[in-house]
């Protein structure tokens, strides 16, 4: 299942806040979408998830200005 969270607006750390609450409530292989329009919350988001809990992480670039971080949970 996805699950979605508008961080449009949002400095970092509160992206990374917000999904780190959603994932301790998520199964496994479910997957939390950050959309985000601040290219610093789009790199460090994935560096925090892949590197502090091994989870998959995929960015790309919606439109200009505007970025999808897909975070998926495995255990």
């Amino acid at each position: 299942m996805d699950y979605e969270i508008d961080a449009i607006g949002e400095f970092c750390p509160i992206p990374i806040i917000r999904a780190e609450l959603k994932l301790k409530q998520v199964q496994n292989r479910d997957r939390v979408i950050i959309k985000t329009d601040h290219s610093c919350s789009s790199s460090s988001v994935a560096n925090h998830f892949t590197s502090k809990f091994n989870y998959p992480c995929n960015v790309r670039q919606l439109e200009y200005g505007i970025w999808e971080i897909i975070i998926e949970k495995v255990c």
